[in-house]
């Protein structure tokens, strides 16, 4: 499972309520500004990573459209190549 942090616990909660929401996802808090999440199916690691990766992405960009200040930080030290998946 991969460690997403966010920067507010209210972003936390939303992160929340939307990776709940998905069939495909298994999610739970870990703390007020991290949740472990995780693609569920038959996934290699690095694409998981990758589509886990794009997935909070478009997340993050739309809350930031609706003018919410809101940054993730995944736990790897850099984020997914295509290359790679």
């Amino acid at each position: 499972m991969t460690i997403v942090r966010t920067n507010s616990s209210a972003a936390t909660r939303l992160l929340l309520a939307y990776l709940s929401a998905a069939t495909d996802i298994a999610v739970e808090p870990v703390g007020t500004c991290e949740v472990r999440v995780s693609l569920l199916g038959s996934y290699r690691e690095d694409a998981m990573r990758l589509a886990l990766y794009l997935r909070l992405r478009a997340w993050e960009a739309g809350q930031r459209a609706e003018g919410l200040d809101v940054k993730l930080e995944m736990d790897a030290a850099e984020p997914p190549t295509a290359a790679s998946a």
